[in-house]
């Protein structure tokens, strides 16, 4: 599905869809080339009514419809009053003015975890806030820099030391003259707190988006036959094209290799496996253990142990050994969009997510809590009680915030 949909939808379920991005969602599902995205939603919705008050008043509803009737070409008085046909067997013009429909009755999250139960209230009161934009970046020589001080068009004591900033939040880092001839040894080191996310241009142009609790070492400048980074955490790229310098990424137990692509990498210290997901491209993953190497192709996942790491999981996928599988895009790239999407998940897996998100510390009064498994997307700018009371009211779990300590407990 179109992850701009996913995202909006998971916004507007949560009622905290804007007016402008009300009209994108209404647009992008008027939009032919999204008919896949459509059905899907469609589909989703029909399956699973949600019988909640109104997102938008009458007046507006109708406006929409008009709109999406304009975008396909069709005029309202030409429609027939009834219609009654599955999903899969609708034109595409009903299908529209259905899921216009569909979605303005829907303002609730959507949360499951078989069998559901709603008779128990959540208990959670306290409010956390979600992360935002803030990093530290550390300079070859030493010198520290707190990026949440630095703004777009007040870049004065950052310039000198080749840092600026873009109107669409891109730190940017070119060495200076003064840098690249003081021959200062060491790296780079950008670090994105727990509560925290960045993106970057790198000297080369290739982007990265940082996700919470992660840490992107590059140097000052990139010679030499290859452009070599290291990240812990979590990071997208989208790499600058250079066929003469290979663009290479060193994370836990392995190394990456790129001419020009978009990829994600997910490699906490605590996760245990590495899992790299191709969107475009080819890229090559090697194993330093093993030396074994392996090539990616769109739409496949690079996955590698992680021995050092304390947490467990169930997945059948899970092996020492550096292996491919088919990738889930949405679920890898969901925390750049703005949301988590949770693809029958344990808890505890959600729960570090949540840990590195919210800047909390979790607990679990009951260990076998952390097999439970929960689907769901949850925008990632809720405040964290939010998140919990969907989580609670399955029925499966209960939460206390004590401080910044979150105990789970039945």
């Amino acid at each position: 599905m179109n992850l701009r949909i996913v995202y909006l939808r998971a916004r507007q379920r949560a009622n905290i869809l804007s007016d402008t991005q009300n009209r994108e969602l209404i647009s992008l599902l008027a939009d032919p080339a999204n008919e896949s995205s459509f059905e899907e939603l469609t589909a989703e919705l029909w399956a699973n009514p949600e019988s909640t008050a109104p997102v938008f008043k009458p007046e507006e509803s109708q406006a929409m419809l008009k709109n999406i009737f304009a975008a396909v070409k069709i005029a309202p008085e030409t429609q027939p009053k009834t219609v009654k046909l599955k999903p899969d067997s609708m034109p595409f013009w009903i299908k529209i003015s259905a899921a216009a429909v569909l979605i303005s009755l829907s303002a609730a999250l959507f949360f499951y975890v078989n069998p559901l139960n709603h008779s128990k209230k959540p208990e959670v009161v306290s409010i956390i806030a979600p992360g935002a934009e803030k990093a530290f970046l550390t300079m070859a020589d030493g010198t520290k820099f707190s990026l949440a001080e630095l703004e777009a068009g007040d870049e004065a004591k950052y310039r000198s030391n080749g840092i600026s900033k873009t109107k669409d939040g891109f730190l940017v880092y070119k060495p200076v003259e003064q840098q690249l001839n003081a021959h200062v040894k060491g790296s780079n080191v950008l670090v994105t707190p727990k509560g925290g996310q960045y993106k970057i241009m790198l000297p080369d142009g290739t982007k990265v988006w940082m996700n919470a609790a992660s840490t992107l070492t590059f140097p000052l400048a990139f010679e030499g036959g290859v452009r070599m980074v290291a990240l812990e955490g979590e990071a997208y790229f989208e790499v600058a094209k250079d066929k003469s310098k290979p663009f290479k990424v060193r994370s836990i137990n392995q190394v990456l290799e790129v001419y020009g692509t978009h990829f994600n990498i997910n490699s906490y210290p605590e996760e245990a496996r590495i899992v790299t997901t191709l969107l475009e491209g080819s890229v090559g993953v090697t194993d330093l253990k093993s030396g074994k190497h392996l090539m990616l192709k769109p739409g496949q996942r690079a996955l590698l142990a992680n021995t050092s790491a304390k947490s467990s999981t169930n997945d059948s996928d899970n092996s020492n050994d550096l292996s491919l599988a088919p990738a889930q895009i949405e679920e890898a790239v969901a925390w750049k969009e703005g949301y988590f999407l949770f693809e029958h998940e344990e808890l505890g897996s959600i729960m570090r997510k949540l840990s590195r998100w919210y800047n909390i510390e979790t607990q679990f009064k009951n260990e076998e809590l952390k097999a439970v498994r929960f689907a769901g997307t949850v925008d990632r700018f809720q405040n964290l009680a939010d998140v919990l009371r969907m989580l609670e009211l399955t029925g499966n779990v209960k939460f206390k915030i004590e401080g910044r300590t979150v105990i789970a407990y039945k």
